[in-house]
């Protein structure tokens, strides 16, 4: 006779969670133009594609402009945080997304704005001269707001476009 005792019994039982992921969410402080979008992208390193971008349209008012990102359900793992806005330095830095939530505000500044005040003037074209000269090196983050004319160094090509900037005859765009 068989007996059959009803129980069902199972055995090395896989069940795949979905990761419900944290929020990364910050302010993003600009100047330049109010109607200008600010583009937010947070791409896990070392995949390809972009993991989540948030476009952050016009904002009425003066500078500097603040406007806040979010990005819901991010699972855990190492990211790039990328800010752009047209004029502005790009903003670049990793981050790492544990368990909990994830607040990275961010300041961009205009090109050509080495002092960080939010207006490019002769004060910038002091900066940057100093800075060449040897006198008063720009620390690593206002490097890229020296290289005024785009080409990886800072030198006197950038002063010189400074000058032609501020004396309004080739506007730096």
């Amino acid at each position: 006779g068989r007996t059959d005792t009803g129980k069902l019994i199972f055995k090395n039982i896989s069940i795949l969670t979905v990761p419900k992921g944290v929020e990364v969410s910050g302010r993003v402080t600009s100047y330049g133009s109010d109607s200008d979008d600010v583009t937010v992208t947070l791409t896990k390193q070392g995949e390809t594609g972009t993991a989540f971008t948030d476009t952050l349209t016009g904002v009425p008012g003066t500078a500097p402009y603040s406007q806040n990102y979010s990005f819901a359900t991010v699972p855990a793992g190492d990211y790039t945080l990328k800010v752009e806005k047209k004029g502005h330095a790009p903003f670049t830095k990793k981050i790492t997304v544990g368990d909990s939530n994830v607040t990275e505000n961010v300041t961009m500044y205009l090109i050509g704005d080495v002092n960080g005040d939010g207006v490019i003037n002769g004060q910038d074209l002091q900066r940057l001269y100093e800075h060449i000269k040897g006198e008063n090196p720009l620390s690593v983050e206002a490097l890229p707001l020296g290289d005024v004319n785009g080409d990886g160094a800072v030198n006197g090509q950038d002063l010189q476009r400074l000058y032609e900037h501020i004396k309004g005859e080739n506007l730096i765009t």
